[in-house]
């Protein structure tokens, strides 16, 4: 099987084309996860349905922020904390070695969680499935993320910067909020262009 590479134009269109769809859903979603947050057994579940945000969105279809409460999530409980304990002493490892061999071990594993529960795959298999369909991508996926965290960022700094000048708290509390829910936004619309061009480059 031929394996496709991460398409940097792609990625930036899918970005902010998905990110924006559903802007109005991803934080209603977050605002559920962070009430249920202190409810124990529910805030697995919700925390669970919060990280498969990525693979709802590369389904092209407007996100249903209430799904975060489907019982179905709280069934991947065991192998969702199982993943996340094989991924987080070998990256920790990793970052000791100067950061950079932590950084491309986070980019090979970003998917594991999306492999987990979208593929059905045990904890062992989701780690490497998502090496193997990122590999040879690592560093577009990291450039990719880079330019658009870069373009968030001067817009937003033009934004509060431009607020700061008119002298007004109140609108820039509200830009802030503003511009962290379109971060979080377009952030989680990469993360789903990601996984739709690469999920089927592992078995």
């Amino acid at each position: 099987m031929d394996k496709k590479t991460l398409d940097f134009a792609q990625t930036l269109q899918d970005a902010f084309v998905l990110g924006v769809k559903n802007a109005p859903s991803l934080l209603a979603a977050l605002l559920l996860w962070l009430v249920t947050l202190w409810i124990p057994y529910i805030n697995v579940g919700t925390t669970i349905a919060l990280t498969l945000l990525p693979a709802e969105l590369a389904k092209d279809r407007v996100y249903n922020p209430l799904d975060i409460f489907a019982s179905k999530w709280r069934r991947y409980m065991g192998e969702f904390f199982m993943t996340a304990g094989l991924q987080i002493l070998p990256l920790l490892i990793a970052f000791a070695f100067l950061y950079i061999p932590g950084i491309v071990l986070s980019i090979a594993w970003s998917l594991s969680f999306l492999f987990l529960i979208e593929k059905d795959k045990n904890p062992v298999q989701a780690i490497k499935a998502s090496n193997d369909a990122t590999y040879g991508s690592k560093w577009m996926i990291f450039f990719a993320s880079l330019t658009i965290g870069f373009f968030l960022l001067v817009v937003c700094g033009i934004l509060l910067g431009c607020c700061t000048l008119i002298g007004s708290e109140t609108l820039f509390v509200v830009v802030l909020i503003l511009c962290i829910i379109f971060a979080f936004a377009v952030g989680t619309g990469t993360n789903a262009s990601i996984w739709k061009q690469l999920k089927d480059n592992a078995e």
